[in-house]
């Protein structure tokens, strides 16, 4: 054994009893680990944010039955059924962004959906607040893939996503000082970057292995 492999013992990852790869940590992680994993958190909108506001008023005007000062009031008592949640958002964002999310397996909009599907519809506040938090994760999924195109979507839990960027001509230095830059504007209140572990390319390794049985299985 010499001093390399001394210092740098191999890790084999199996996955579906095959041995799927073998080497250093650091050759596995920067040969599958495709580059380096953002995980940022955007802070949840609240009643007195100024986007906030915007779109209570814009929900509140589609409804019609109030002014803009009882719409922003904290006893605002104005509730949508789900035909009008749907309109509302639509016209809103000029899209179905939103809208498509309100449904009974969509995790995201679930809870709204369940509100506006019950005999009172969802508060006013309720689908104001589903509005802003979404909308500043639409923001933080733009930036980030529009700042990096090789960038996956690894997962999303509430305000916290966590992204795979493409190490191919960025730098550590580079993703701070953009994020840095933008952090204000995407109402972010922490992130981080960090090369892939090796939890995570065993992970993606075991994912691949298990889809490749499954679609054996099937055929």
């Amino acid at each position: 054994m010499d001093e390399c492999e001394a210092l740098c013992p191999r890790i084999g990852i199996m996955a579906n009893g095959k041995l799927r790869c073998l080497g250093s940590a650091q050759h596995l992680k920067s040969k599958f680990g495709q580059g380096y994993q953002l995980e940022l958190k955007v802070l949840s909108a609240k009643k007195d944010d100024e986007d906030f506001k915007t779109h209570m008023l814009g929900l509140a005007r589609f409804k019609g039955t109030v002014t803009d000062v009882e719409a922003v009031s904290p006893d605002a008592d104005v509730f949508f059924n789900l035909q009008e949640s749907s309109n509302a958002l639509q016209q809103l964002t000029g899209d179905n962004y939103l809208s498509s999310m309100l449904n009974p397996t969509n995790p995201t909009g679930y809870g709204v959906f369940k509100d506006a599907s019950s005999p009172t519809g969802v508060l006013l506040s309720v689908l104001t607040l589903f509005v802003a938090n979404e909308l500043r994760m639409r923001d933080l999924h733009s930036f980030v893939t529009g700042t990096y195109p090789a960038t996956i979507l690894r997962e999303r839990q509430d305000q916290k996503a966590r992204f795979e960027v493409s190490s191919e001509n960025v730098t550590f230095a580079q993703i701070f000082a953009s994020i840095e830059d933008n952090k204000e504007r995407l109402r972010l209140s922490d992130y981080g970057v960090s090369q892939t572990s090796l939890e995570q390319v065993f992970n993606r390794h075991a994912l691949e292995a298990e889809k490749l049985k499954l679609g054996r299985m099937d055929g």
